[in-house]
């Protein structure tokens, strides 16, 4: 069953494919796409570089958290590994947001600031 016409717009199919220590973003940039891992990683350091925030793997999604908490990137993020990433524009999905009930807008403002 192909995805609802609303979805077809988050799937374009772009792709990053990055080496190991390639960076996908830094703080203070703005979050115009969120990722989906589809192979290797990606570390997410505290905005100095010192400090791992996060290893995410296959499968999951990077980016939705900064998106809904203001739309900047808060931290570092570095290819583990030869990666793999799905690109999913954050247009289409803010829109998306956009048309659904105010008490689900909240709620995820609500948990993205979690």
């Amino acid at each position: 069953m192909p995805p609802p016409s609303r979805m077809r717009e988050l799937l374009h199919q772009q792709r990053l494919h990055l080496l190991h220590g390639e960076v996908v973003f830094m703080p203070e940039e703005p979050v115009e796409a969120v990722y989906l891992v589809e192979r290797g990683g990606v570390l997410v350091f505290a905005p100095s570089g010192v400090r791992v925030l996060a290893s995410l793997g296959p499968l999951r999604i990077i980016g939705l958290r900064d998106m809904l908490a203001g739309g900047i990137w808060q931290g570092v993020g570095l290819a583990q590994g030869p990666t793999s990433l799905l690109v999913l524009e954050t247009a289409p999905i803010l829109h998306m947001i956009s048309e659904a009930p105010d008490a689900h807008q909240r709620l995820l403002r609500e948990l993205a600031a979690a």
